[in-house]
């Protein structure tokens, strides 16, 4: 799909009535979603507008653990579709800028907030976490859920537009006892040590593999087989069994030790 086309149906959505408003959003993306206009993956289709296990659960407890207040200035690297900004703005009253390396996610972020009269505390811009287009000090916190990529150049870059004082709150994916051959994943304790090497004081570091498992994969298992029949209508019976099936597999690899689900909440010294 070109971004032409994209634009268009993004510019058609609106906001349904009745309910909680990330409850409406959902709704409103789901057709988009579920066509694969963004991601294709059984988990993005399911997990619908916040892409990364426990959903809205998991946004708000990492909120707390970060302090998150209305005078903050949060950068959420790697945002997807905003829904975790949005979700920081009407329950914090904080600014949220998002950036993404997609034009399409921008493109929805931004249009779902002009939507849900929040465009002037939730931005979003296209770029690199890898080079972001901030300057220095900029944010009092660098947020990102199951995104980060395990290379030091984006903790640095983290790290170059917090500001002194500030957090960085973090959930990714870690390197447990029984790693695949080739993971290029660091186990939760490199990421510590990587921050304190950076000046920060880590607050708060926690493996939250079980607990991704059952607020997680068994929750996304369970949100299809409640919605099966609608996902079959439109992507078929043997896709809703592929991704009962990958949720049913990934679940074994946390299970087996091939990988986990960390977090940390640091402040910058």
């Amino acid at each position: 799909m070109t971004t032409s086309e994209l634009d268009k149906i993004v510019k058609n959505w609106q906001l349904p009535e009745g309910g909680p408003l990330l409850d409406r959003i959902e709704r409103m993306i789901l057709p988009a979603v579920m066509e694969g206009r963004f991601l294709a993956s059984p988990t993005a289709t399911v997990c619908g507008l916040q892409y990364h296990l426990g959903g809205e659960q998991d946004t708000a407890e990492l909120a707390e653990l970060a302090a998150i207040t209305a005078d903050d200035h949060v950068l959420d690297v790697c945002c997807y579709l905003g829904g975790p900004a949005i979700q920081l703005v009407q329950s914090f009253g904080c600014r949220v800028t998002g950036v993404d390396l997609f034009e399409r996610f921008i493109l929805a972020a931004s249009r779902i907030a002009e939507l849900a009269g929040l465009s002037d505390l939730a931005d979003f811009r296209i770029g690199n976490a890898k080079n972001l287009p901030f300057e220095e000090e900029q944010f009092s916190v660098v947020w990102s859920q199951c995104a980060l990529h395990h290379d030091e150049a984006w903790l640095k870059e983290f790290h170059r537009v917090t500001a002194p004082g500030g957090r960085l709150a973090i959930t990714f994916d870690i390197r447990r006892q029984n790693p695949d051959k080739h993971s290029p994943r660091w186990r939760l304790q490199d990421i510590v040590a990587i921050l304190q090497g950076l000046e920060y004081s880590v607050d708060h570091a926690e493996d939250i593999t079980e607990r991704d498992i059952e607020l997680g994969w068994r929750v996304l298992d369970r949100k299809l087989s409640e919605r099966e029949d609608e996902f079959a209508t439109v992507l078929g019976k043997e896709w809703v069994h592929y991704a009962h099936k990958e949720f049913a597999s990934e679940i074994k690899r946390m299970r087996d030790g091939r990988w986990g689900n960390g977090r940390i909440v640091a402040t910058k010294q």
